[in-house]
Protein backbone atom coordinates (compact mmCIF):
# COMPACT_ATOMS: atom_id res chain seq x y z
CA UNK A 1 0.00 0.00 0.00
CA UNK A 2 1.38 3.31 -0.83
CA UNK A 3 1.27 5.87 1.88
CA UNK A 4 0.34 8.83 1.13
CA UNK A 5 2.40 12.08 2.51
CA UNK A 6 0.34 14.28 4.68
CA UNK A 7 0.99 18.67 4.38
CA UNK A 8 3.60 19.43 6.16
CA UNK A 9 2.82 20.77 9.71
CA UNK A 10 4.63 23.25 11.71
CA UNK A 11 4.59 23.73 15.42
CA UNK A 12 6.85 24.84 18.30
CA UNK A 13 9.60 22.49 19.34
CA UNK A 14 9.51 21.01 22.87
CA UNK A 15 12.32 20.02 25.44
CA UNK A 16 12.29 16.64 24.92
CA UNK A 17 12.86 17.04 21.08
CA UNK A 18 16.26 18.42 20.86
CA UNK A 19 18.00 15.11 20.28
CA UNK A 20 16.02 14.44 17.04
CA UNK A 21 16.90 18.60 16.41
CA UNK A 22 20.52 17.23 17.02
CA UNK A 23 20.41 14.18 15.07
CA UNK A 24 18.92 16.08 12.16
CA UNK A 25 21.56 18.82 12.34
CA UNK A 26 24.58 16.46 12.90
CA UNK A 27 22.79 14.56 9.87
CA UNK A 28 22.65 17.60 7.44
CA UNK A 29 26.32 19.42 8.40
CA UNK A 30 29.40 19.06 8.40
CA UNK A 31 31.08 18.20 11.30
CA UNK A 32 32.68 21.32 11.88
CA UNK A 33 29.36 23.26 11.20
CA UNK A 34 26.66 21.69 12.89
CA UNK A 35 25.60 22.65 16.59
CA UNK A 36 26.30 20.49 19.29
CA UNK A 37 23.82 18.97 21.01
CA UNK A 38 24.36 21.41 24.02
CA UNK A 39 23.65 24.69 21.75
CA UNK A 40 20.49 22.93 20.50
CA UNK A 41 19.78 22.48 24.12
CA UNK A 42 20.50 26.18 25.75
CA UNK A 43 18.50 27.77 22.54
CA UNK A 44 15.82 25.65 22.88
CA UNK A 45 15.71 26.75 26.72
CA UNK A 46 16.44 30.46 26.32
CA UNK A 47 14.37 30.74 23.25
CA UNK A 48 11.61 28.29 23.01
CA UNK A 49 9.49 30.50 20.62
CA UNK A 50 12.15 30.53 18.20
CA UNK A 51 12.61 26.76 17.97
CA UNK A 52 10.66 25.74 14.71
CA UNK A 53 9.58 22.02 13.97
CA UNK A 54 8.75 20.21 10.80
CA UNK A 55 6.78 17.23 10.66
CA UNK A 56 5.24 14.72 7.73
CA UNK A 57 3.06 12.37 8.99
CA UNK A 58 3.73 13.13 12.81
CA UNK A 59 7.70 12.88 12.24
CA UNK A 60 9.47 15.79 12.40
CA UNK A 61 11.76 16.11 9.31
CA UNK A 62 12.98 19.69 9.63
CA UNK A 63 13.31 22.78 11.65
CA UNK A 64 14.37 26.47 12.58
CA UNK A 65 16.57 26.98 15.26
CA UNK A 66 17.03 30.92 16.29
CA UNK A 67 17.75 33.11 19.15
CA UNK A 68 17.63 37.34 19.45
CA UNK A 69 20.58 39.44 19.69
CA UNK A 70 21.20 43.03 20.06
CA UNK A 71 23.09 43.57 16.70
CA UNK A 72 22.84 44.64 13.33
CA UNK A 73 25.04 42.12 12.09
CA UNK A 74 24.86 38.24 12.35
CA UNK A 75 28.20 37.53 14.41
CA UNK A 76 29.83 34.93 16.46
CA UNK A 77 28.61 36.96 19.49
CA UNK A 78 25.11 35.90 18.00
CA UNK A 79 25.66 32.57 17.46
CA UNK A 80 26.12 31.44 20.83
CA UNK A 81 23.84 33.85 23.08
CA UNK A 82 20.20 34.86 23.19
CA UNK A 83 19.25 38.44 24.36
CA UNK A 84 15.35 37.61 25.35
CA UNK A 85 14.44 41.64 23.91
CA UNK A 86 17.45 41.79 21.26
CA UNK A 87 15.99 44.08 18.30
CA UNK A 88 17.58 40.93 15.75
CA UNK A 89 16.71 37.42 15.33
CA UNK A 90 18.82 35.33 14.18
CA UNK A 91 18.36 32.10 12.45
CA UNK A 92 21.48 29.48 13.10
CA UNK A 93 19.88 26.32 11.84
CA UNK A 94 17.17 25.86 8.77
CA UNK A 95 17.31 21.98 8.61
CA UNK A 96 15.18 19.64 6.17
CA UNK A 97 15.83 15.79 5.99
CA UNK A 98 17.61 14.86 2.51
CA UNK A 99 14.53 13.09 1.47
CA UNK A 100 11.97 15.64 1.80
CA UNK A 101 14.59 18.11 -0.15
CA UNK A 102 13.85 20.18 -3.14
CA UNK A 103 9.78 20.16 -2.50
CA UNK A 104 8.93 23.30 -1.42
CA UNK A 105 9.28 22.27 2.37
CA UNK A 106 12.59 24.63 3.20
CA UNK A 107 10.49 27.42 1.80
CA UNK A 108 7.56 26.90 3.46
CA UNK A 109 8.93 26.61 7.16
CA UNK A 110 11.23 29.81 6.14
CA UNK A 111 7.76 31.49 5.49
CA UNK A 112 6.55 29.73 8.08
CA UNK A 113 8.84 30.85 10.84
CA UNK A 114 8.84 34.60 9.43
CA UNK A 115 5.07 34.75 9.38
CA UNK A 116 5.55 33.51 13.38
CA UNK A 117 8.24 36.09 14.04
CA UNK A 118 6.29 38.54 12.83
CA UNK A 119 2.88 37.85 15.18
CA UNK A 120 4.94 36.67 17.97
CA UNK A 121 7.78 38.45 18.89
CA UNK A 122 7.59 42.57 19.81
CA UNK A 123 10.45 45.05 18.84
CA UNK A 124 11.62 42.76 16.56
CA UNK A 125 13.73 44.91 13.40
CA UNK A 126 14.91 42.18 11.35
CA UNK A 127 15.76 38.53 10.89
CA UNK A 128 19.45 37.76 10.36
CA UNK A 129 20.88 34.73 8.98
CA UNK A 130 24.02 33.27 6.75
CA UNK A 131 24.32 31.19 4.03
CA UNK A 132 26.25 29.20 2.13
CA UNK A 133 25.91 30.19 -1.83
CA UNK A 134 24.29 27.11 -2.79
CA UNK A 135 21.35 28.36 -0.74
CA UNK A 136 21.14 31.73 -1.99
CA UNK A 137 18.26 31.24 -3.96
CA UNK A 138 16.31 29.68 -1.37
CA UNK A 139 16.84 32.54 1.02
CA UNK A 140 16.18 35.22 -2.43
CA UNK A 141 12.35 33.59 -2.86
CA UNK A 142 11.82 33.50 1.00
CA UNK A 143 12.16 37.05 1.37
CA UNK A 144 15.50 37.47 2.69
CA UNK A 145 17.95 41.05 1.00
CA UNK A 146 21.73 39.45 0.61
CA UNK A 147 23.77 42.24 2.59
CA UNK A 148 26.52 40.47 1.00
CA UNK A 149 29.82 38.36 2.29
CA UNK A 150 29.65 37.19 5.88
CA UNK A 151 32.70 37.48 8.35
CA UNK A 152 31.88 34.18 9.96
CA UNK A 153 34.56 31.69 9.55
CA UNK A 154 32.88 28.43 10.20
CA UNK A 155 34.20 24.86 8.15
CA UNK A 156 35.65 25.74 4.95
CA UNK A 157 33.07 27.12 3.29
CA UNK A 158 32.09 31.08 2.46
CA UNK A 159 28.86 32.06 4.08
CA UNK A 160 26.86 35.25 2.74
CA UNK A 161 24.76 37.21 4.78
CA UNK A 162 20.82 37.90 4.18
CA UNK A 163 18.01 40.10 6.30
CA UNK A 164 14.60 40.49 6.31
CA UNK A 165 13.78 43.85 7.82
CA UNK A 166 10.88 43.74 9.71
CA UNK A 167 8.30 46.69 11.63
CA UNK A 168 8.84 46.24 14.36
CA UNK A 169 5.93 45.66 17.16
CA UNK A 170 5.22 47.69 19.92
Amino acid sequence: MIQVAEKPLFRILNTDEVPRMHTLESENFPSDEADSYNMLAYRQRQAPNLQLGCYINGIMIGFIGATRYNGETYNKEAMKTHIPNGGSVCIHSVVVQKEHRRKGIGLKLLQAFVKQVKEEQNNVTKILLISKPEHIPLYERAGFVLKGKSDIDLGKDTWYEFEIPLQSKY
